[in-house]
């Protein structure tokens, strides 16, 4: 009888022993699951919050009028950069509001730079931007950097030839250096910025930088009508500012600042290294920016545009007329070649 009863009790121990890991493997197991589902939900509101940001980018359009300010004077390389982006802009519906150019050069295009970085209204404001601008920039004293800025996109590079007036006596290399060698001071024209650096390196590499008068002007347009109408004796300039002008009779090209020849009708100039001395060549590349307080959302929707417009077949013919290089970089890639360029200058200031 003892012994039954022992063994009934000891059944009953295990029984509660039992009953009271499987009461506690039960109430672990809703923790688990609480906790699993807490983690779950919030990776899910972080995900939403990810879209939601995407969508706003995304879904982000220009309102109210659209001003592309633009550092130079009207007709230059800058000014058809420029024209060339906001006429496709609206012809092919990329932008439904009104782009209003403004041309401004005042303060050698330093106003105009600092009115973009100041505007109250920085979602709609562009500024044409150049590797010489920034040059210019940053040599001057109004204080502001790349970092400044939102850089959007580049659009395309070109580099620079030396011209002189069909009417002139200097009609090429051999004329040139013949005059300073007899001791004739020539006076050069081009802008302050990518021009002038471009002509100090060519100037160097004669090692006759005594022989000339860089004379500076505001646009590259502005040299050349100064060299037709014989102020000058040479001047520096781009396809897209020359072009039309070495058509037309007025002008021609007498030195290529480049690796190679440039195409017809540029081709008749040599480029350094045929003429026996180191390659010359300085690109200048094309580009568009914003105020650095222009959203995100901004500055997403106008690279992604300025995308398109390099896209296009009106955007190639205006390279190929103009004998400009494609250059499109997003707006990461192309706050990294400004970053770049930025510190470089500042560092052999």
């Amino acid at each position: 009888m003892k012994k039954s009863t022992v063994v009934s009790l000891g059944a009953l121990l295990t029984c509660v022993m039992l009953a009271g890991c499987g009461s506690s493997e039960t109430a672990s197991k809703p923790a688990a699951d609480t906790t699993q589902n807490a983690s779950v939900s919030e990776s899910s509101e972080e995900t939403a919050k990810e879209e939601s940001t995407e969508e706003a980018k995304s879904a982000w359009e220009p309102s109210g009028t659209i001003t592309f300010n633009i550092s130079s004077k009207a007709g230059g390389n800058s000014d058809l950069f420029a024209r060339t982006i906001a006429d496709i802009c609206t012809k092919e519906g990329l932008v439904k509001p009104t782009i209003v150019i403004n041309n401004n050069s005042d303060g050698g295009g330093n106003i105009v730079r600092i009115e973009t970085h100041d505007t109250s209204d920085p979602d709609n404001t562009l500024l044409c931007f150049s590797s010489g601008d920034m040059q210019s920039m940053l040599s001057s004293d109004i204080g502001l950097t790349i970092t400044d800025f939102a850089p959007l996109a580049t659009l395309a590079a070109d580099k620079q030839l030396i011209f002189a007036s069909t009417n002139s006596k200097y009609q090429s290399f051999d004329d040139i250096m013949s005059a300073i060698e007899s001791g004739t001071k020539l006076n050069v024209g081009g802008t302050k910025s990518n021009e002038m650096t471009a002509f100090n390196m060519f100037a160097d590499e004669l090692d006759k930088a005594d022989g000339f008068n860089y004379m500076m002007y505001d646009s590259s347009s502005e040299s050349i009508t100064a060299l037709m109408g014989d102020h000058i004796e040479l001047a520096m300039g781009s396809p897209a500012a020359a072009i039309s002008y070495v058509e037309s009779g007025d002008i021609t090209p007498v030195v290529a600042l480049s690796s190679e020849r440039f195409e017809a009708p540029l081709d008749t100039a040599p480029t350094m290294e045929e003429l026996g001395y180191k390659t010359v060549e300085n690109p200048m590349w094309r580009s568009v920016i914003a105020s650095a307080s222009m959203s995100e959302e901004a500055q997403q929707y106008w690279s992604d545009v300025f995308k398109k417009v390099s896209e296009s077949d009106a955007w190639k013919e205006y390279l190929s007329k103009y004998l400009l290089s494609p250059y499109y970089n997003d707006l990461e890639t192309t706050r990294q070649i400004m970053t770049d360029a930025n510190d470089a200058y500042l560092a052999d200031k």
